[in-house]
Order: C-alpha cells, then sequence, then structure tokens
C-alpha cells in the first residue's frame, strides 16, 4: 500500500511510495515493513498490538455519535469542551486543544475528527498503512466511495515526489567565493511562509518558463531540493549566482557586496520575472503601489508623508511605495565615567550607549523641520518660511524588513565607516504606534482629498493585516568591518531558532538571537486574512 504524507507548506498531499512495499500485504501482519514515518518504526516493533489496539479504541470513539470524549480537553483550570480538532494521545488517555507534545516519551497523536496520526517529531500528519486501514475500516459505506480507484492512485504515484521526513528546508548554503551576503538573503526568502508556500505550491513553473539565468527558476530549485531531498549537507546555488552576475550589474565577480542591496535587487528580479510581461496592466504596476505580485504583496507597504505649512498650517499628504524600512542608528557618544583599576583616577570615556528598535522607529516617525533653506514653497500661501514634515506607516505588509543603516558614507572624508551600536529588537514588534491616523479632509483645490487618500491606501493588498502586530522571523548579522566582513543569519522554524553561517546550520538559543548584531531584520505578521 502507499503511503502518504500531507506536508503543510505544501498546496496539495504528496504521494510516497517507499521501497519494498506491498500493496497485497496485510497491514495488521507482523511483517509490515512500510512505516508512515521512521519514528513509528520503533512503535510498531515495541508495542504493535497495544498500538493497534489503542488506536482502533479511539477510531470508534470519534466515530461513535454523540461522543464528546474527543472534544474534551483538559485545560489550567477545568475540563473544557471545543467544537474544534483536538489531539488524543496514541499512548495515554490525555486530550489537547493544539498539536503541542505533553509528555517528551509520547510522540504520537490522533486528530479527533477524521482520526489521522500526527507525529510530533516530524511536526506532520503522517499516513501508516495499518493505522490507515483500521481508520477506513471504520469509515461509513458513503464515504468508502469516496476512495481513490487503483487507476487514480497510480496516476497520482507518477505525478507525485517522495518528500522525507527530515526534508524540512534546513540546509546551508556554501560559499562560493564572497557569496554570503547572498546566502543569509535567500535562508530569509526560504523562511518566509509566504514566499514559501507560493513555490511549493508550484506559483513559478520552471518547465514553462524561458527566461535566461532565470532568478525565480533558481529559487524553485532551492525549494524543490530543500523541502523534497533528504539532504543535509550544503547546496551550491549557482544557478541563482549566475542569474545574479547578469542581471545584478555590480553584483557581478566575486567581491563582497551588500546584504541590503542584495535583497532590493533579488525582489525586484523575483517580481520582473513572476509578473506577465506582456500584460500592459502589469508593466503600468511596476511602482509597488497596486502590484499584485506574491513579492509586492508578501513585502510592499505604503508610508504617509505629511508636509505642513509653518505660517498658514496649509498640509500635503502623498503615499509612497516601500519594500523595507530603513532606519537611522545613534552614533553620538555619551560621555562615561571609569574608574581606573591600577591607578583608582576616575577618567571620562565616551561610548555609544545600545538603543532599542522602537527608538530607531521613534526617529524614522518623528516631525523633522523643514528650514528656509530648504527650497520649500507653500502652495497656497506661497510661505517661504519654512514647514514640518513627518513620515507614518500607512499601510503594513504581512512580512516587513527593517534596514539598520550601519554602514555610513562621508561625501567630505570620501570614506565609509561601519556604525557599531548595538540595537535591542524584541521577538514581538507592535507598529499600532507609527501607523497614520485617519486622514483629514484637505484644504485646497491642489491636494488629494480624504476619501481618495483612502482609497489609495487600501487599493488592492491581497492580505490585509488582523492587528499590526509581528513575530520576528530572520535575523541579518554582519560580522566584521566594512571592508573584510561576513554575513551570518538567524531564522526561526517552528519554535526553534537555527544559526546558518554558510554551509553550517547550528540550533542555538534564544539569548544568542538577542545578542546579535543585527544588520537587517525580518518580522511576520502574526494574523492576516488571505483572500478566498
Amino acid at each position: 500500500m502507499a503511503t502518504t504524507t500531507l506536508t503543510p507548506t505544501s498546496a496539495t498531499p504528496k504521494l510516497i511510495k517507499k521501497a519494498g512495499s506491498n500493496e497485497a500485504e496485510t497491514p495488521t501482519s507482523p511483517m509490515q515493513t512500510s512505516f508512515g514515518c521512521h519514528h513509528i518504526q520503533p512503535l510498531m516493533k515495541a508495542a504493535r498490538q497495544q498500538a493497534i489496539d489503542f488506536y482502533t479504541k479511539i477510531i470508534e470513539g470519534i466515530r461513535k455519535d454523540g461522543n464528546v470524549g474527543g472534544k474534551t480537553y483538559k485545560s489550567s483550570h477545568s475540563a473544557d469542551t471545543t467544537s474544534q480538532s483536538t489531539y488524543i494521545c496514541l499512548q495515554c488517555s490525555n486530550v489537547s486543544s493544539n498539536r503541542e507534545r505533553h509528555r517528551k516519551d509520547h510522540p504520537f497523536s490522533v486528530e479527533s475528527n477524521l482520526g489521522f496520526v500526527y507525529c510530533h517529531d516530524c511536526r506532520d500528519f503522517v499516513y501508516d498503512p495499518t493505522f490507515e486501514e483500521i481508520r477506513t475500516g471504520h469509515e461509513t459505506k458513503k464515504r468508502k466511495h469516496l476512495d481513490l480507484s487503483s487507476d487514480d492512485r497510480r496516476l497520482m504515484s507518477s505525478h507525485a515526489v517522495s518528500t522525507p521526513c527530515a526534508a524540512t528546508g534546513l540546509r546551508g548554503i556554501y560559499n562560493m567565493g564572497q557569496t554570503c551576503f547572498m546566502s543569509v538573503i535567500l535562508q530569509s526568502l526560504i523562511h518566509n511562509p509566504l514566499i514559501r508556500s507560493f513555490y511549493l505550491s508550484e506559483g513559478h513553473k520552471s518547465s514553462d518558463c524561458d527566461r535566461d539565468a532565470c532568478t525565480s527558476c533558481a529559487l524553485d530549485d532551492i525549494f524543490t531540493k530543500f523541502f523534497e531531498e533528504e539532504k543535509h549537507e550544503g547546496y551550491g546555488a549557482v544557478p541563482m549566482l549566475q542569474g545574479c552576475w547578469k542581471g545584478g550589474g555590480g553584483l557581478a565577480g566575486y567581491s563582497q557586496q551588500d546584504a541590503h542591496e542584495y535583497l532590493g535587487f533579488i525582489l525586484n528580479s523575483l517580481h520582473t520575472a513572476i509578473a506577465d510581461e506582456d500584460d500592459e496592466e502589469g508593466v503600468m504596476k511596476k511602482d509597488g503601489k497596486d502590484c499584485e505580485c506574491v513579492i509586492h504583496q508578501t513585502f510592499g507597504g505604503l508610508y504617509k508623508s505629511t508636509v505642513t505649512c509653518s505660517s498658514c498650517k496649509n498640509f500635503n499628504s502623498t503615499l509612497d511605495p516601500f519594500m523595507d524600512l530603513s532606519l537611522d542608528i545613534r552614533v553620538s557618544p555619551i560621555g562615561k565615567k571609569k574608574k581606573l583599576p591600577m591607578t583608582n583616577s576616575v577618567q571620562t570615556v565616551k561610548e555609544i550607549p545600545p538603543m532599542d528598535l522602537t527608538e530607531c522607529l521613534d526617529r524614522f516617525t518623528s516631525t523633522e523641520t523643514l528650514g528656509s533653506d530648504s527650497e520649500y514653497k507653500c502652495r497656497k500661501c506661497d510661505s517661504t518660511e519654512g514647514a514640518k514634515k513627518k513620515l507614518s506607516l500607512c499601510r503594513l505588509p504581512p512580512v516587513i524588513s527593517i534596514h539598520l543603516k550601519r554602514f555610513s558614507h562621508s561625501r567630505t572624508l570620501k570614506e565609509s565607516t561601519k556604525i557599531d551600536t548595538r540595537v535591542r529588537f524584541p521577538f514581538v514588534l507592535d507598529l499600532k504606534p507609527y501607523l497614520s491616523s485617519p486622514p483629514r479632509k484637505a484644504a485646497g483645490n491642489d491636494m488629494k482629498t480624504a476619501d481618495d487618500e483612502s482609497k489609495e491606501a487600501e487599493s488592492p493588498a491581497n492580505y490585509s493585516l488582523s492587528k499590526p502586530v509581528y513575530d520576528l522571523s530572520s535575523v541579518v548579522v554582519h560580522k566584521g568591518k566594512i571592508d573584510n566582513g561576513h554575513y551570518i543569519s538567524y531564522s526561526k522554524q517552528g519554535s526553534e531558532w537555527f544559526r546558518f553561517d554558510d554551509s553550517m546550520v547550528v540550533q542555538v538559543d534564544e539569548k544568542e538571537v538577542l545578542r546579535a548584531e543585527a544588520y537587517m531584520l525580518f518580522y511576520v505578521a502574526q494574523e492576516f486574512n488571505v483572500p478566498a
């Protein structure tokens, strides 16, 4: 019997046919050679009959009319009943309202609606022949008629690929000559839920693309290799590098590049590859305000710039698209007294204290004064005395990229320096304080009305946020000096954090992530609505 694994990151179930499986084999026989995953095999060998008996009892219970046992779970206060799916432990009587493992040595749960087996180690539903035979054997005759025919199963098998339990996307990328700037951005895209969903659901088909050195085809190949092959060694991103050399201009060659500049290049390159260039409407949407491609729908937002005249208080508001937020970092040192250990004397030392990410956002959205030398002239009163300018976030994307300006370039000294100020960043970021207030009625005929501004801000994002609260997804770190440095990154998978240093992948704790000298931060919205 073929074994099927349903992967949450894929749009459709993928059929896996294990080597050595026998279609005519009796699932409950001791000669079983095919298992739903390699974690089930030890259980079936050590306590096969007990597992079968307990699973049978669970299936009979959830199929029984009026039974609420599988819907009753223990909360912190008492036993509660829910209409949602619960998870019944396969090795004891525990019922949980979520997929969290209640005991380390109990790795399997049974979903209470359809009886599917969930493996906590694989973090996925697994389809074991023994349990599947029991589950389908207890279904009604009407449901049995919905089972696939042998011809349909052969068709699925011939058009499916295997998805091993270990193919979870945790894989490093080889450094092919100072290409760490590319690797860290690619890792952030791999762990971006919307980009991952797009490519794993065949949003871009390489077989249908005739573009030369296409970066979208290269990224599609990366997702295929990372999520369909059970390999742990590094991956050589040669097709992606070739695409960068051909279309990236200054990115060609083996010199060190800036990760933030590469992010801008790869997002624009992916947008160009995904969007239909033959569509005239698509060409008109290149500014990103109304583009419906997955790149702009994932990263594209709008911020509002409001300029208020100091004389007549007339204001003018404009909306501009952004793909990331570039924030300034404090560079002014503060004098701090320190006691010298040898002489017991006190010396004043200038240090740059750490700052919070919210302080950077406060500076970004603070009011800026435009003086008389700013060439500002009010459209209403023709005053040149100055104005006040303020930025605010108007439309937030599902994934927001934050760039911290660590590299300072001086035109007078003609040199570049790196700013080492430590920026403390949170795991959960609330952007509500930085959102625009409801638009006011514009004064004068030379500006947009409040209704026009609202329509422009609301047009047409496929994803709408339920609340402006984000979870940290990835962190890009630049180590070393500006002319001789190295990029590494951290990304979260499930509830665990991993450090990606070229081809090396290491699990780390949250403290190491928070201590990182962040250069770029990627936050994913906790809740957003996907259109039907």
